[in-house]
């Protein structure tokens, strides 16, 4: 609560927000594998680690035969969290914008702590892959502003020492009215 992200497309289309309890999640999962759905990814448009609801919303989506996804901050997803959720997802892809604490801190507009909390995070995410030889697939996201290219070379080197699957460049999206300030 209370951090802006200044490149953060979600912040642009917020709706009001509502509780995703487990009881709502098991009938949107019991639903979506009657229909056939293959897949649910939880990204975007808010951070769903939060949700009281998300590590039984993957373990329950897997169980019902979805692949299972996630796209995160990173920040919530310590040890028991991460063993929790990581043998029943795809792929979770974690949001880190700088090569540096430092860097990712001054572009996400957090501290240095909260920075440095997900790099833990990540490295013990890691280590359970590799410790439980689990097949999901491990990534770092940098979503890019013209202004922070300085930062590709530092975090691509961040991504081989940490020991992730992959590290994917995305171009920072603007709305119709240039919000972000972002060409």
């Amino acid at each position: 609560d209370g951090i802006i992200v200044h490149n953060c497309y979600a912040v642009l289309q917020e709706s009001d927000r509502r509780e995703m309890s487990i009881p709502v999640m098991e009938r949107f999962l019991t639903d979506c594998a009657e229909v056939g759905v293959r897949g649910i990814s939880l990204v975007s448009d808010g951070e769903s680690t939060m949700s009281p609801a998300f590590a039984y919303t993957v373990r329950r989506g897997a169980e019902l035969g979805m692949s299972m996804a996630n796209g995160t901050n990173g920040y919530l997803m310590n040890t028991a969290m991460a063993e929790a959720v990581l043998p029943y997802l795809t792929y979770i892809r974690i949001n880190y914008n700088g090569g540096t604490v430092e860097s990712n801190a001054r572009i996400m507009g957090v501290t240095p702590e909260f920075s440095q909390r997900v790099l833990d995070n990540v490295k013990t995410m890691v280590a359970i892959k590799e410790r439980d030889h689990l097949s999901v697939t491990i990534g770092l996201q940098q979503v890019l502003m013209p202004q922070y290219g300085n930062e590709i070379l530092p975090l691509a080197q961040l991504a081989l020492a940490l020991g992730v699957d992959y590290l994917v460049i995305k171009h920072c999206s603007d709305d119709e009215h240039g919000s972000l300030g972002v060409d």
